[in-house]
């Protein structure tokens, strides 16, 4: 039975990161711990760019630096402009971020853990429910 990885969105880093003691960093900590926890640049991206300090995000990349990592191709980038475009006709303008931690979850079949109500309107995709 293969792994599942989980993809983890970014507002449950800026807990991980922020909150000492909360039920979200306790479940991120076992998916690290049993090396489930996946991410993709934009992610890191989004977490590097909210910390003041840079000794703080060079200690904060080095601590992510052993997670799984999505590199993002040039089809995964087309892909979720399309998804973006399939969203809006609906009525749903979702953060570039967001469709494309979402793509690659449903190319990977992975699940998002997240608590972002952006990703409720992706029906395809599978969210992760510690």
């Amino acid at each position: 039975m293969a792994l599942e990885l989980i993809l983890i969105d970014t507002c449950i880093w800026a807990e991980f990161f922020s909150k000492s003691k909360s039920s979200r960093k306790q479940a991120t900590s076992e998916l690290i711990r049993r090396n489930r926890a996946a991410m993709i640049g934009p992610v890191l991206a989004e977490i590097l760019m909210g910390l003041r300090r840079d000794e703080h995000a060079d200690w904060v990349a080095s601590s992510l630096e052993g997670l799984h990592f999505f590199e993002l191709t040039w089809s995964d980038w087309r892909e979720a402009a399309r998804l973006h475009r399939e969203l809006a006709v609906l009525g749903h303008q979702l953060p570039l971020t967001d469709v494309t931690l979402a793509h690659v979850a449903m190319r990977n079949d992975c699940a998002v853990y997240t608590t972002d109500p952006h990703f409720d309107v992706i029906s395809d995709l599978k969210r992760y429910s510690p």
